[in-house]
């Protein structure tokens, strides 16, 4: 693979190596237990563990994380869109029929006072994802854009090209910035296509940038919707800790190598 980074290509082999063992029938990839996952997650929380990676339902397991331990909630959750990634033929996004939003309130719970949230919606949705996430507890603070520094698609004959992303930046209680105080707008160039290995796959400058705005050295950082793991991915390579919950099995497996990956690069597990 000429000009791609060893991080990629081992994230490439993990993506390759995940959907030939699921296409094994009878050959189901090894999950923890219920009780090894639950000790996995209250290790993470303890500092015992660095990470934990839930395959699962977050409307589920979303329960089993304890009030008021995480420092903050960074998610990319489904939108309501039916978005299934054309550009590389990726099947459709698990629970993307409508703006998938109850999450909202075991993520608020599992926020510590004094917590943030950072949650990308769509421009459309953006009032709609506004007024769950004031009605699951949270105050809507103000909203972060992610300038891609690349267009998207669209009409392009009677409608802008669209380059940004929406993040709405919410918080439990009284919030104080861990550091200096971060800028509403950050530019980091999407990951191309040919390299995404989750159809709508955030940079991880972009998602490094919003785990060090809003989360401690060492804090807890919770994503209920995981994907292919960017949160955790950046959260783990800062020093934080991680807990993420990922229905899709494919991208559950995919999540979990950038973990280990993550962490070797850090120098612990």
């Amino acid at each position: 693979m000429p000009n791609v980074d060893p991080i990629q290509r081992a994230l490439n082999r993990a993506a390759i190596a995940a959907c030939a063992v699921l296409l094994q029938r009878g050959c189901p990839m090894k999950r923890p237990t219920e009780a090894q996952t639950r000790r996995q997650l209250n290790d993470t929380i303890t500092g015992r563990r660095r990470w934990t990676l839930i395959e699962g339902d977050c409307l589920d397991w979303g329960r089993a994380v304890p009030d008021s331990s995480v420092d903050a909630v960074i998610t990319d959750p489904p939108y309501g869109v039916s978005y299934c990634g054309k550009e590389n033929k990726r099947p459709p996004i698990a629970n993307d029929k409508h703006p998938f939003v109850w999450w909202l309130y075991d993520a608020y719970r599992a926020t510590r006072p004094g917590g943030a949230l950072l949650c990308f919606c769509p421009w459309r949705l953006q009032q709609t994802f506004h007024a769950a996430i004031e009605a699951a507890g949270y105050k809507v603070r103000s909203q972060v854009i992610w300038d891609r520094a690349s267009f998207g698609m669209g009409d392009t004959s009677s409608m802008f090209a669209p380059a940004h992303d929406v993040v709405w930046f919410a918080t439990k209680g009284r919030f104080k910035f861990p550091g200096k105080r971060p800028k509403s707008i950050i530019q980091a160039a999407n990951v191309p296509a040919t390299k995404r290995v989750h159809s709508t796959q955030k940079p991880l400058p972009l998602m490094t940038e919003l785990v060090e705005a809003v989360t401690p050295g060492n804090g807890v950082v919770f994503d209920p919707c995981a994907g292919s793991g960017s949160t955790g991915d950046a959260a783990v390579r800062v020093g934080r800790r991680f807990i993420g919950i990922e229905l899709d099995a494919h991208n559950a497996a995919t999540a979990r190598q950038r973990m280990h990956i993550a962490a070797k690069k850090r120098g612990r597990q």
